[in-house]
């Protein structure tokens, strides 16, 4: 750490001593919303020190409710926890003057600008201008293409990038995934990038530093993964098929007598163990069902099938009897059941943080290091809560 860093960008007290693997990095957070704030998260959790830059009226994502705790979304309180929080107005000169003190002390930029915005408010000629700083620019899509500097939202990302075309039934039409896939899947894309251009800065250190980018709609295109790639060889577009698999038969929900129980059948010793957990040796014989590729074709019959003997249980007894035959199967859970299940309820991985206005339970991160779950450090902070940064060392200059 140079003096001048250690002037303008004093490391955290709680980013000092915490062994974590990014402990010393500086992450500077321009970015909004919830992409690149999520990526700058996985940099905070993994022990780097994150200050985030918000404009006068806030994160936007902070008013997105409800649902709230005291006034603020739910939505910023998943995204934002380790990080400090100062707020700075790139629209005046003093504000941009701000932005490059810090800038030049971060191992990382992350923002999420588009082009126009970018050139209007100095970020381009400022992330030309730090060679040796790790750029990341979450973009709405590819850079140079025509919908680079279009605004883009998770829903509409879910829409254009097809992933909208392969959820939903024919009966009910297209629909979107419950959770932010889009944001969530670029966030992800966006960390690794980070990730990646700070491991080249230790291997490759005489030359400059990497700009990575992380667009949301190629982001989104590449979670369809399996669905692109059969598209692509062979030009027949995906269907709708509910909570069907394309390639894959039994893979859904079946109607017990109290709920719906999931099978996830992929391979054919799995579906011998169903026949025989269920007693159903008849189907394992039926030829309709002989092969995965068959199954597939007479999906419907072997839903039928299926329901036929489900009905007959409940959920909780088939769960049991189907683990005994280790056949992959779980119950269709809604939030709450499935953050009050042993697994996490029993775990590590629900927190509580003390906010403001009292304690909040919270997720923290999935990752562990060396068997320990990563800690939250820092709660998310309000609006401003750290502006000292700029008045005492960036003011004292």
């Amino acid at each position: 750490m140079s003096s001048t860093e250690s002037q303008i960008w004093p490391l955290d007290p709680s980013s000092i001593g915490s062994g974590l693997p990014l402990e010393g990095i500086r992450v500077l957070d321009l970015s909004r919303v919830l992409a690149g704030p999520l990526a700058a998260m996985i940099a905070g959790d993994l022990g780097a020190d994150v200050v985030k830059v918000e404009q006068p009226g806030g994160d936007p994502v902070r008013a997105m409710k409800p649902p709230s705790v005291d006034g603020v979304a739910t939505y910023y309180l998943a995204v934002n926890r380790n990080r400090r929080s100062v707020v700075v107005d790139l629209a005046s000169e003093e504000g941009r003057r701000q932005i490059v003190e810090l800038a030049a002390c971060a191992d990382v930029v992350i923002e999420n600008f588009l082009p126009s915005q970018a050139q209007a408010l100095g970020i381009t000629a400022l992330r030309e201008q730090l060679v040796d700083v790790v750029w990341v620019t979450v973009a709405a899509a590819a850079a140079g293409g025509p919908l680079a500097d279009q605004p883009a939202f998770d829903l509409l990302a879910q829409a254009r990038g097809g992933l909208m075309g392969v959820t939903g039934s024919l009966a009910g039409g297209p629909t979107k995934v419950g959770a932010p896939l889009a944001d969530v899947v670029t966030g992800l894309y966006a960390a690794i990038g980070m990730l990646a251009g700070l491991f080249d800065r230790v291997v490759r250190p005489e030359r400059a530093a990497r700009r990575i980018e992380a667009p949301l709609l190629e982001s989104t295109i590449s979670a369809l993964v399996n669905q692109a790639a059969g598209y692509l060889a062979t030009g027949v577009a995906p269907a709708l098929l509910g909570n069907e698999h394309p390639s894959i038969a039994p893979y859904a929900p079946f109607d017990a007598s109290d709920g719906e129980i999931l099978l996830a059948v992929g391979t054919e010793g799995q579906w011998a163990s169903l026949c025989r957990a269920l007693d159903a040796e008849k189907l394992r014989l039926d030829p309709r069902f002989e092969s995965n590729d068959a199954r597939v074709e007479h999906r419907d019959e072997l839903r039928a099938e299926l329901n036929a003997v489900f009905a007959n249980g409940r959920v909780e007894e088939w769960i049991e009897r189907l683990t005994r035959h280790r056949v992959p199967c779980a119950p269709v859970n809604d939030v709450a059941s499935a953050l009050s299940q042993q697994q996490i309820a029993g775990g590590d991985m629900i927190v509580e943080v003390e906010l403001e206005g009292g304690p909040v339970r919270m997720l923290a991160s999935p990752l562990r290091v060396d068997g320990r779950r990563l800690p939250v450090r820092q709660r998310p902070p309000s609006l401003g809560e750290h502006n000292e940064l700029l008045k005492d060392r960036i003011g004292e200059r």
